[in-house]
């Protein structure tokens, strides 16, 4: 399910807060800024949830409802830009179309109709190898039947104050963002992803929302490296545009990553509200977000890293790793 509201600065009241009165938990959200998302609910939850964010949006917002998709998901990846596009060629070998991808610090995941989903992991067996499993066959014979896995989910809590296991941020990111085809993400972006690792680069960030107008994609990411960020950003231009010549990226840098982990994401309602309403009430501008597999990343301009450290700190229960924050963004 993807919603594209036109207002700014509404993400907590118009989706995260609705959502979470109705107790509806999130598997997958994704938002970049200009209040772009795709997000994902257990299927029995996908019409409430499609109603709540349709009566909320702006009367000329596109929000479209796709019942029947399936979240697939490989870690860990260890920000490797080379398995996270050996992932995206695999669903292209699979012949799916992808709905949206979202990253975090362990894992990369992709929106898929739920038809495909044995497609795509036969491919992902072929093109990668998982110690844990022998063959396709025995990791779907592995799989609890869903009634088993909703059974096991706690969505009732009762702490005043939700507890995650860790706040870890890291400064001096770039922050790219594109629109790019559907066609180029499976091909062109997956390309300069693998020449990207060649340069000694990880992606401690990645998000891709369908565009509600066109057949593209709004595709951000931010790269970190061992290299200045005054080399790294010529570097990633160059490498863009021989893959994707028609590409015309912006480069915001730089910026910061706040990682959230293990909040129990995707069972327990009301995590992105508290997260993103926090951040609204501070005036820290939030320029993209990412939540898949018990992990919730941020991206938001480096000058406000304390100014957010400290507002999560205050509202998250778990302890802080810090980080040294600088001054300015630039594009």
């Amino acid at each position: 399910m993807a919603s594209f509201p036109q207002a700014e600065g509404r993400l907590g009241q118009r989706i995260c807060a609705p959502l979470a009165l109705n107790h509806i938990n999130l598997n997958l959200f994704a938002h970049v800024a200009g209040d772009c998302q795709v997000l994902c609910t257990e299927a029995a939850s996908g019409e409430a949830a499609f109603t709540l964010i349709r009566a909320g949006a702006e009367a000329e917002a596109a929000v479209h409802f796709r019942p029947g998709s399936a979240i697939i998901s490989i870690f860990p990846h260890d920000k490797r830009p080379d398995i996270i596009g050996n992932f995206i060629h695999s669903l292209a070998r699979a012949r799916v179309m992808i709905h949206g991808l979202a990253s975090s610090p362990s894992a990369i995941s992709a929106v898929v109709a739920s038809q495909k989903e044995k497609a795509v992991v036969r491919q992902l067996f072929w093109d990668f190898y998982f110690p844990a499993f022998q063959s396709p066959e025995e990791f779907f014979g592995a799989q609890s039947p869903p009634e088993e896995l909703v059974q096991k989910v706690v969505a009732e809590y009762q702490e005043k104050t939700i507890k995650v296991y860790w706040i870890v941020s890291q400064s001096d990111l770039d922050l790219w963002g594109m629109a790019v085809s559907s066609t180029d993400i499976l091909a062109g972006f997956a390309d300069a992803l693998l020449e990207l690792a060649s340069l000694g680069l990880k992606i401690p960030f990645l998000v891709a929302i369908p565009a509600s107008q066109s057949e593209d994609f709004i595709l951000s990411f931010s790269t970190a490296g061992s290299q200045t960020i005054e080399t790294r950003g010529p570097q990633i231009r160059r490498l863009l545009r021989r893959h994707l010549p028609d590409l015309r990226p912006v480069r915001l840098t730089p910026v910061a990553g706040i990682f959230l982990h293990g909040p129990h994401f995707g069972d327990r309602y009301g995590i992105a509200q508290t997260l993103v309403e926090s951040l609204e009430k501070t005036h820290i501008t939030l320029l993209a977000l990412s939540c898949t597999i018990s992990s919730i990343s941020l991206m938001i301009r480096q000058n406000e890293l304390a100014a957010a450290q400290l507002v999560l700190g205050n509202t998250f229960a778990s302890p802080i790793e810090g980080s040294a924050a600088s001054i300015g963004g630039r594009i």
